[in-house]
């Protein structure tokens, strides 16, 4: 017997024993908080399935990051590091006709946060690389990204900021069943609504393209997403010439129904990075991310979520992300 099939089989007795018809909601929407992709509009994760004619959804969402990051090459650098905290506020609505409006209203507050001490020792206790982290000066906030002696890209501490708005459409093209995929394709713009000047946006709009797929086997809810946007550019890099790259982002999550209630995730989410031009390792590396959490239904409508991100391709994305929100899914909600 293969190694993994106890596994498999374990876990579809878990599923099915525990729980004859759970309700299925979709991934958790868990994005990259490396402070250039946030420039990049990118949607979501998702489920194939949208929201029945008239009915809504809402969501808030909150996720805190710790970066630190740095590289060097004869023409540029990049340097992050501080913590970053994004907060936002979403609504989707259904249209009829297998179609869906969603908007998102995000914010942003970057400091040096209060981590340093507790990732030198964790990284020491466990052996990992720290990229010489212990011998920074520990709280400060400095995120550069500098060609040619000029600034291409930066983002200013303290406050609370507003970041780029995204609108997007969903059309679902084949609704899931029990039995068979699902499939929903989606398109989106990025309004240019965040301070590009101070690192909170790109100052041009962002237009995405993408597909979401959705499949139940073994007990076990499936998704992929795949999307394309076509990246806008700050001020401060277009006057010197320098172009932020197109971003392409491809997911893949599980959802194992433990309980009615409770549902856990396990999730993996690629992006390549829209600094890869800057000729810095650092800063032109593909990052992927992967996320580990849950699901915990309140009642029929309301659910609280919880994540734990953690980079798989090292010195790329954020050390560590810890992400939370709060779900109004309605009964109505199924399509």
């Amino acid at each position: 017997m293969r190694p993994l099939q106890p596994l498999s089989a374990w876990l579809t007795l878990l599923s099915t024993a525990c729980v004859a018809a759970p309700q299925w909601q979709g991934p958790l929407p868990t994005r990259n908080q490396h402070p250039a992709q946030l420039t990049v509009m990118q949607m979501a994760p998702a489920a194939a399935r949208v929201l029945a004619a008239g009915a809504s959804a809402a969501r808030l969402d909150s996720a805190y990051s710790s970066l630190f990051l740095s590289g060097n090459s004869p023409v540029a650098n990049w340097l992050m590091d501080g913590e970053l905290l994004r907060t936002a506020a979403s609504v989707r609505h259904g249209l009829g006709g297998g179609l869906e409006v969603a908007a998102e209203l995000p914010f942003a507050h970057a400091s040096g946060g209060f981590l340093d001490a507790l990732l030198i020792d964790y990284h020491e206790l466990f052996g990992f690389p720290d990229q010489n982290r212990d011998t920074t000066e520990r709280d400060r906030f400095l995120v550069s990204a500098r060609q040619n002696g000029n600034e291409v890209f930066g983002m200013e501490p303290h406050g609370v900021h507003l970041l780029d708005v995204p609108l997007w459409l969903t059309w679902q093209a084949l609704a899931p069943t029990a039995h068979g995929p699902g499939l929903a394709l989606r398109t989106g713009l990025e309004l240019p609504s965040g301070d590009d000047g101070r690192g909170y946006g790109n100052g041009e709009l962002d237009y995405s393209l993408g597909a979401v797929l959705e499949w139940r086997a073994a007990g076990i809810g499936w998704y992929g997403h795949a999307q394309h946007t076509f990246a806008g550019s700050p001020a401060s890099a277009r006057q010197v010439g320098f172009d932020f790259a197109d971003v392409t982002t491809l997911g893949l999550a599980a959802e194992l129904p433990l309980t009615n209630e409770l549902h856990a995730f396990a999730q993996l989410a690629f992006e390549n990075s829209t600094l890869r031009r800057l000729a810095v390792p650092a800063a032109e590396r593909d990052q992927m991310l992967l996320w580990i959490g849950g699901r915990l239904g309140l009642d029929e409508q309301w659910a609280v979520e919880v994540a734990f991100g953690e980079d798989l391709i090292g010195k790329a994305s954020p050390d560590f992300t810890a992400w939370l929100g709060v779900a109004w899914l309605p009964a109505a909600g199924g399509s």
